[in-house]
């Protein structure tokens, strides 16, 4: 059943779920697909340079404390800590982002039916003593995270065909199969 509230929520039309349901993306899809990806592998790149930077920062750190303090235990110790683990860990990071940034991304359709079961939870912050809430839309045993209003457009217990892109949240197209008895 092709519902008009379902379209304008997840932005599709009738060729998109045309398209979805014989598995194949519309190139309005692909061009919305690749500008997103592309979009995610800028900030990648933007993020992986400036955890390097902070790395070279544990770096630099390290040296100019060296040379600040001629207490060989404080040398090792900051040397160590800051010299060497840092920059490790945040360059590593760093180079990881950048890396990925550079290998091919394979989009692949796929497809999700049952009951629509729409799940507000917590998680709590200890350290900075805050509480997150998010929502989650659970269907066919996967799990989408998702925007509080979705419940306006999808009723709990009807039941859906959902087409998304694989490892990812990104909904295309939905269609209504039956309503909840």
């Amino acid at each position: 059943m092709i519902d008009q509230k379902l379209m304008d929520y997840f932005k599709f039309d009738q060729a998109d779920l045309g398209a979805d349901e014989n598995g194949q993306f519309t190139e309005k899809q692909k061009e919305r697909i690749f500008k997103e990806d592309k979009s995610n592998r800028k900030w990648s790149r933007i993020g992986g340079i400036v955890l390097i930077f902070i790395g070279a920062i544990g770096l630099f750190g390290a040296i100019i404390a060296g040379i600040g303090d001629q207490d060989p235990g404080f040398r090792i110790g900051f040397g160590i800590g800051f010299g060497v683990i840092w920059p490790l860990i945040w360059g590593g990071i760093g180079v990881a982002l950048i890396k990925n940034s550079f290998s091919k991304h394979e989009f692949k359709l796929s497809k999700v039916q049952g009951q629509v079961n729409i799940v507000r939870s917590e998680s709590y912050s200890s350290e900075h003593h805050t509480t997150s809430v998010y929502h989650e839309l659970h269907i066919g045993g996967q799990e989408f995270n998702v925007e509080e209003d979705l419940a306006d457009v999808m009723m709990q217990g009807d039941e859906y065909i959902l087409y998304y892109i694989a490892d990812s949240d990104e909904i295309l197209s939905t269609e209504l199969v039956s309503k909840a008895k």
